[in-house]
């Protein structure tokens, strides 16, 4: 019993003195290059000497270090933040090392007037770090664990959460040039069909996000016939040739084209990656799966976009393009070596014999009561809802109060924050919960809050309060839809991949339709009464969805009574 303890905090320990440096190596690198992530953060520049930096990181290092000593010496602590929680103890690791070097590295006495920006930037260098090592934790404690269990002669089934750092890496590549994008269109000549300077900034995106919803129908078909493996690394290789495309894009035409291929790719990657999940799952860990995989995702996003932001103000954009192009092909390579292909393992899940009825089963799930409720009471809001405010109306509303960009900025972090972190603890829940349908609600309820915090605050503190309501209400709705549609018997009979793509497909629509309606609340006299209005009508679009979902849980609860 002592040796299986022993080595079960090995792996924890290894990838601790792995990510270490690795972790202040990226936060020393943002640091350096501070000025794109606050106009005020020179400092290093300013009051800090290279001799004094190479200081500053070896006390941080050795900070981390004494931690993990300590955990090692003191055989409970590492049995227990090594062992069972390691994520915890390689958080408190880090946690150590870069508070000190932020301690370090900042100067309150030297810099008191900018003191609150400083340590904003410096924080948010510090969680881009963070979340980037999490991710390779991920990675290196499934292997080594699975290396020291090789004990049984049986192969094992493959980790679902091998697939939350290759989406991580892939959203990071993908979203390093998204702060810009409307930027770099502007930049490019032209009379282009006609279209005013402010639609046609904004058409890349949109037709980014159109293929995106195109290529996940596809991907869905693909997915029930051939597996997850060849949309997936067709995905992969499209948004590569799409990142590519961009770098080289002459004019604003080309541009385009190159975004709609970004967005073919990231459909067929996204859809494929949760079928990934699907198949190496089973009812009890199926909400985990697409918890961790929306964690990887949001957590990619924030990073790639923080890490955009710094690299077009020091090198441009053509770069970050090209710097785009070279992560989505690590992806490839770290698929290949560790996911495999083809398949290792055969499909958990087992759909109805392919009768396919063809048109008949496709009619009754498109016109299924439950699937309608889920799409346009769940998806749609969800959607709406995430879209419109983060990446409309926040940043808007907050330059309207005054707020500078980098500040924006870093406040819009909080809901990857809350997706990264709270995601896969929240995945648990909806695993141990059997009626999915009132997680769904109290999501939904959580989200409609957000909307309503507008009554009562106003400014940054109610954005701050809504951001973090609407972080934890999507890890409960993303997760809890997906797994209550895919349990449904006319999923069951369409396939679940055909099932999800359409499913899918429909939150782009309420992706497409977010800006639209909260660019309708600026109209208001009072933004603040149209917002709360909106968070009213939340309320009523999860009340309808529990009234048209509740009475089949009944039912079904009633045949399960009878049948035991």
């Amino acid at each position: 019993m002592v040796m299986t303890n022993s080595i079960s905090t090995r792996p924890g320990t290894i990838t601790a003195l792995i990510v270490l440096p690795l972790s202040l190596f990226i936060t020393y690198l943002l640091l350096s290059m501070g000025s794109a992530l606050s106009d005020d953060l020179t400092y290093l520049a300013r009051g800090v000497g290279e001799a004094a930096e190479l200081q500053a990181v070896l006390w941080s290092l050795l900070a981390g270090v004494l931690v993990l000593a300590i955990f090692n010496l003191y055989r409970p602590a590492a049995q227990f933040w090594l062992g069972r929680k390691p994520f915890a103890g390689i958080g408190l690791v880090l946690s150590a090392a870069l508070l000190t070097l932020l301690g370090l590295y900042i100067n309150p006495k030297a810099m008191s007037g900018v003191l609150p920006e400083l340590l904003a930037a410096g924080v948010t260098a510090t969680l881009i770090a963070a979340l980037i090592c999490f991710e390779v934790s991920f990675v290196l404690l499934s292997r080594l664990t699975a290396r020291a269990k090789r004990t049984l002669p049986q192969k094992e089934a493959v980790d679902y959460r091998l697939m939350r750092p290759a989406i991580f890496v892939f959203l990071f590549g993908i979203d390093l040039s998204m702060a810009f994008i409307p930027l770099y269109m502007g930049k490019m000549e032209q009379d282009f069909f006609g279209l005013s300077q402010n639609v046609l900034m904004g058409l890349p995106i949109s037709v980014e996000f159109f293929c995106v919803g195109v290529a996940i129908l596809l991907a869905g078909v693909w997915f029930d016939r051939r597996g997850w493996q060849e949309p997936f690394y067709a995905g992969l290789a499209l948004a590569t040739l799409g990142a590519l495309y961009s770098w080289m894009a002459p004019d604003a035409l080309h541009f385009i084209l190159s975004r709609g291929l970004v967005g073919l790719g990231y459909g067929l990657v996204q859809l494929s990656s949760h079928g990934f999940v699907i198949r190496n799952t089973d009812k009890s860990t199926k909400a985990q799966g697409m918890a961790h995989l929306a964690a990887g995702l949001y957590a990619g996003s924030i990073c790639g976009a923080a890490t955009g932001a710094v690299m077009a103000e020091h090198f441009g954009y053509e770069v970050v393009f090209l710097s785009g192009a070279l992560i989505i092909i690590s992806v490839v390579l770290y698929s290949l070596l560790i996911l495999g292909y083809p398949a290792t393992t055969p499909s958990k899940t087992e759909t109805v014999p392919v009768k396919h009825a063809g048109k008949s089963v496709l009619r009754r799930f498109l016109l299924d009561k439950r699937v309608l409720a889920a799409i346009f009471f769940s998806s749609m809001p969800a959607s709406i809802a995430v879209v419109g405010f983060l990446n409309y109306f926040s940043p808007v509303y907050l330059d309207r109060q005054g707020i500078s960009e980098s500040t924006i900025g870093q406040v819009l972090m909080l809901f990857g924050v809350c997706l990264a972190v709270l995601g896969p603890r929240v995945g648990r829940l909806i695993d141990a919960t059997e009626n999915k349908q009132q997680l769904v609600l109290f999501g939904s309820l959580l989200g409609a809050a957000a909307f309503l915090t507008f009554s009562i605050w106003d400014g940054l503190l109610a954005t701050i309060i809504a951001i973090l309501l609407l972080g934890l209400s999507n890890c409960l709705v993303l997760s809890a839809q997906s797994v209550f549609l895919l349990k449904l018997d006319i999923t069951q009979q369409l396939g679940e991949g055909k099932a999800m793509g359409i499913f899918r497909s429909t939150s782009r629509i309420g992706q497409m339709l977010g800006p639209i309606i909260f660019a309708w609340l600026f109209l208001f006299e009072d933004v603040r009464i149209g917002i709360t209005y909106l968070g009213l009508a939340y309320i009523v679009m999860a009340l309808v969805f529990i009234w048209l979902t509740g009475r089949d849980v009944d039912h079904l609860q009633q045949i399960q009574e009878g049948t035991q």
